[in-house]
């Protein structure tokens, strides 16, 4: 059984900005993936993604399934459609989003079907111009965020507003220095947690949350891009993941949540959810994430809830696999000699 691990390389925006490191652990996951994937007797084709041959390269792989890395967000959003188009025509399988998923990487677009479906998630506005009117209905403090990246890129200590003055000239700099929309989201000054949900046959089903623990300081729970990234910033990674101790009412409050939440948002195979706990039994949605990366790393929620339920990461991906695979009336034993 051949399966081709499909990932995307920096492009040409990204090399040039400040934000590259951000891009740059797509391959060190994918290698990581094709190590698992021997360990479990299969044949992994790793494939780079360049932004300039997105139609031959997908076209030319030859396997059984597809892991898709595909990783593109901000600027180069539609690069992704694009390849998320190509892998639709193919017939090969492959794991996770479909295209209309991957559009919930844009964070308005998320939003708005969060709201649609009356999944709840925290208080927000979107601005497109800066000349907005500024809702009456947003309860302070906010987050300012931009519509279209991740790893919070974005995201500095400016971001974080107290008051409704201070809000539209953080807003109008940030339209200007990303060219993209911005959104405003309530601070939820509680837990936070991610819920990785995987998928069989019965529907989706959720692994042991992983919380986010944040060291004590007096600075807001939130992590600026050069906090995740910069290894000189004086506060850098000053979070930890470990699993999360919740009573089982609130287990039974995320499971129903994100199961609600994969089904609703048309999710398949895996998804990861953010939220946060505003109070002890009230669950708020941060995101949504229809293509989360997939690693193996002791720090990654991901990983510390797959290990939670007795999985290796070659048996978390196996189910992923799996998955994919019953989705198009398959099953592993079909590629077994």
């Amino acid at each position: 059984m051949t399966i081709a691990i499909l990932y995307t390389l920096p492009t040409k925006r990204v090399i040039k900005s400040t934000y590259l490191v951000a891009d740059e652990d797509t391959v060190l996951s994918a290698q990581k993936i094709a190590l698992s994937l021997s360990a479990k007797g299969v044949t992994p084709l790793l494939v780079a993604l360049s932004e300039d041959h997105i139609s031959e390269t997908i076209r030319s792989i030859q396997a059984d399934l597809i892991i898709n890395l595909i990783d593109w967000t901000g600027a180069d959003l539609p690069l992704s459609l694009d390849a998320m188009d190509e892998l639709t025509k193919r017939s090969i399988p492959f794991v996770g989003a479909t295209k209309e998923n991957f559009t919930l990487v844009d964070k308005v677009t998320m939003k708005e079907s969060l709201d649609r479906h009356h999944l709840p998630t925290a208080k927000w506005q979107i601005f497109r111009t800066g000349k907005e009117h500024v809702s009456k209905d947003l309860t302070y403090p906010v987050l300012v965020k931009l519509a279209r990246e991740h790893c919070s890129v974005g995201i500095e200590k400016t971001s974080f507003v107290t008051k409704e003055e201070d809000l539209l000239p953080v807003v109008v700099d940030r339209l200007e220095r990303f060219s993209q929309d911005v959104y405003v989201e309530e601070f939820i000054n509680g837990r936070e947690f991610q819920i990785t949900v995987l998928e069989d046959e019965s529907g989706p089903y959720m692994l042991p949350p992983a919380e986010i623990i944040y060291k004590p300081t007096d600075i807001p729970e939130f992590l600026t891009f050069s906090e995740r990234w910069n290894i000189h910033d004086p506060h850098y990674q000053r979070s930890d993941t470990a699993l999360a101790q919740l009573s089982q009412k609130q287990l039974d409050l995320f499971s129903e949540l994100s199961k609600k939440t994969f089904i609703a948002l048309g999710f398949r195979d895996f998804t990861r959810i953010d939220v946060r706990l505003k109070s002890e039994f009230e669950c708020l949605i941060l995101e949504a994430n229809p293509n989360p990366g997939l690693d193996d790393d002791e720090l990654y929620s991901m990983t510390i809830s797959a290990r939670a339920a007795g999985l290796t990461f070659s048996d978390f991906l196996w189910r992923i696999i799996t998955s994919a695979l019953k989705r198009k009336g398959q099953t592993v034993s079909t590629f077994e000699s």
